[in-house]
């Protein structure tokens, strides 16, 4: 059912992949796995699966837990994934966490729970905390996911520090989707061995000349070729006109809906009609919208390999 899994820390490029939907709005697993595939095979290191562009936390546990199993039952490298397991409950952590350690994924993205806003460096540290040891595998990386402006509650440095005092080896890095370089900055400084993600590609380049580790980006379901090629050519001597072309290809994202964005995308490239459908309160993008996207998209060099529909 599964392959075995590794400790070996994830790096590069990670597209903070999409759940594609049949039609009723359930998950088509079929399909987000072959998307998967897809990614894996066009520039993408890894790719994390239920994060916010993966549309978590409009599921419930229950169907995170069968796409899961079916990600298991599948031939996807299982150390080639992440997968989001942060919830507001801490046993929902847990349970989710642990089945995907089952599945041979040892990756996981931790949201803070998010619900209540204001909350001491003690609670949360005392959340995160309960959720790893009731966890209780050493095998696991836990990457954490700051996102203060859609959670309301940041993973300051304090809480970082106490985390990684408490847990070495198991606290591996974190997704900073606060677009706040210099905070990206001061954690690749102050936390040696602390893997930092930027969570947008126009950081990418930035982020490794500092030490950082990579990149876990929504749009990089579409603009993989062009993260790909700045993350392996970071060290050369085009580096910054890959990066400019991939920070454009980035910000013709600017203002509009993200996961319907690039599914309309991927449809438009050859992707299956279904594949439009988001879980309300996303709605589909419009036509217009994205015919303007297209647009900017190609006066940034973009191109995009036809999705395996």
């Amino acid at each position: 059912m599964t392959t075995p899994a590794t400790a070996t820390r994830l790096k590069g490029v990670l597209a903070a992949g999409l759940t594609l939907l049949n039609e009723d709005l359930s998950i088509d697993a079929d399909a987000t796995i072959q998307h998967t595939r897809w990614l894996l095979s066009h520039g993408c290191d890894s790719v994390l699966i239920f994060g916010t562009t993966g549309e978590a936390n409009s599921f419930t546990i229950r169907e995170r837990l069968a796409l899961i199993d079916a990600i298991g039952r599948s031939n996807l490298p299982k150390n080639r994934l992440m997968i989001g397991t942060g919830c507001c409950a801490v046993p929902d952590t847990v349970e989710l966490t642990k089945r995907t350690l089952d599945i041979g994924t040892v990756n996981a993205l931790a949201l803070p729970p998010f619900y209540y806003k204001n909350v001491s460096d003690d609670g949360l540290f005392a959340a995160l905390a309960r959720a790893i040891d009731g966890i209780g595998d050493t095998r696991l990386n836990l990457y954490l996911y700051h996102f203060p402006a859609l959670t309301g509650v940041p993973y300051g440095h304090g809480v970082i520090e106490r985390l990684l005092k408490a847990y070495p080896g198991t606290v591996a890095g974190i997704k900073d989707s606060s677009g706040d370089f210099d905070n990206m900055k001061a954690m690749i400084a102050r936390f040696p061995g602390f893997d930092v993600f930027s969570g947008t590609e126009e950081y990418l380049l930035d982020v490794l000349r500092l030490g950082g580790v990579g990149t876990i980006s929504a749009t990089c379901n579409v603009t993989c070729a062009a993260a790909r090629d700045v993350y392996t050519n970071w060290k050369g001597a085009d580096a910054d006109r890959l990066q400019a072309t991939l920070t454009a290809q980035r910000k013709a994202f600017a203002n509009v809906p993200v996961p319907p964005s690039c599914k309309a995308i991927l449809v438009r490239h050859g992707g299956r009609k279904s594949w439009l459908a988001v879980r309300p309160p996303f709605m589909r993008a419009e036509p217009a919208a994205i015919d303007a996207l297209m647009a900017r998209l190609q006066a940034a060099s973009f191109t995009l390999p036809a999705p395996a529909a």
